[in-house]
């Protein structure tokens, strides 16, 4: 069977239900087995079957078998109705762009900015005092004098540890 249509390989009708294209397919495949015909036809006949319900048993395939040899166009109306529950997904359009955030300019009341310039300018004189005590424990460390420079080194690691870990929590009250 070269090609020969696929309806006329199982012997059914167009219009044919699923459950009697999977008959004519069983009843056939028996026939042209080849364990059981052991003909060299019925070898490619069973095959050309076999291909046959492979596209008929499906369904979107044997839709488009039918809109490619029928010679019309698919339309809209040979889609099945839906049935079960349909899932809605929105989607953007991907032409439209994000909104940028815009800048807001705060408010502030003049004890709000005098408490900010206090907390920045604590922040700076604990880091600068910090920074020149580590400083300062380097610089005896390396003139030789070994217990100052690790004085002046715990009293810069005292100034940075309360600089990050005890004062943001005093100010967040």
């Amino acid at each position: 069977m070269a090609k020969a249509d696929l309806y006329a390989r199982l012997g059914v009708k167009r219009e044919a239900s699923p459950g009697a294209i999977r008959k004519a397919y069983l009843r056939l495949a028996k026939r042209l087995h080849p364990d059981v015909n052991r003909s060299p036809e019925a070898h490619d006949a069973f095959l050309a079957v076999n291909e046959a319900y492979e596209v008929l048993s499906n369904g979107l395939l044997r839709r488009e078998y039918d809109e490619r040899t029928s010679g019309r166009a698919p339309s809209w109306d040979d889609l099945p109705p839906i049935r079960g529950p349909v899932r809605v997904i929105r989607v953007s359009a991907p032409f439209v762009a994000p909104r940028e955030p815009k800048a807001v300019r705060l408010r502030t009341t003049p004890d709000d900015r005098r408490r900010r310039q206090f907390e920045f300018a604590f922040t700076a004189t604990t880091a600068g005092l910090s920074v020149l005590f580590l400083a300062g424990a380097f610089l005896l460390v390396a003139l030789g004098g070994v217990l100052p420079g690790f004085v002046s080194f715990l009293m810069g690691l005292t100034l940075v540890l309360v600089l990050f870990h005890v004062i943001p929590l005093w100010r967040s009250r």
